[in-house]
């Protein structure tokens, strides 16, 4: 059994086969679909070649079954956040940037916070960690 991905707000499954299904939104209000990697520390992910994302834009992640923003306010409003069961049945909060090309990923579980990516030491401070 692989990990699975679980939207904090419904309790509702995100990921299919081998990608994360999420709907994003900028501040200019286009929508579309993007699918992550559930690899943590993968950074790759797939949407339509019509959709521009530049580096350094934001953009919120919504689910696509709930349409609720997966912001981690009380984090940092960069921030979203999922949950993931992983094989062993064992829950943890998946927390990622949402800025494009920032490579960022924390996993907490059980009081312990592991950082994944090159810009993660822009939100340790976050995480009470300096």
């Amino acid at each position: 059994m692989k990990s699975d991905y679980i939207c904090p707000k419904c309790n509702g499954h995100l990921r299919v086969r081998n990608s994360i299904i999420f709907l994003t939104k900028d501040k200019k209000g286009h929508s579309a679909l993007v699918l992550l990697s559930p690899e943590v520390g993968d950074y790759s992910f797939h949407m339509h070649k019509s959709v521009e994302i530049a580096d350094g834009e934001h953009t919120n992640f919504i689910c696509p079954i709930c349409y609720e923003n997966l912001n981690t306010d009380d984090l940092n409003q960069n921030l979203a956040k999922v949950l993931r069961i992983d094989e062993n049945g064992k829950k943890s909060e998946i927390i990622f940037s949402q800025i494009k090309g920032e490579k960022c990923t924390f996993i907490v579980c059980d009081g312990n916070l592991e950082a994944f990516g090159d810009h993660t030491n822009n939100y340790l401070d976050h995480f009470g960690v300096k």
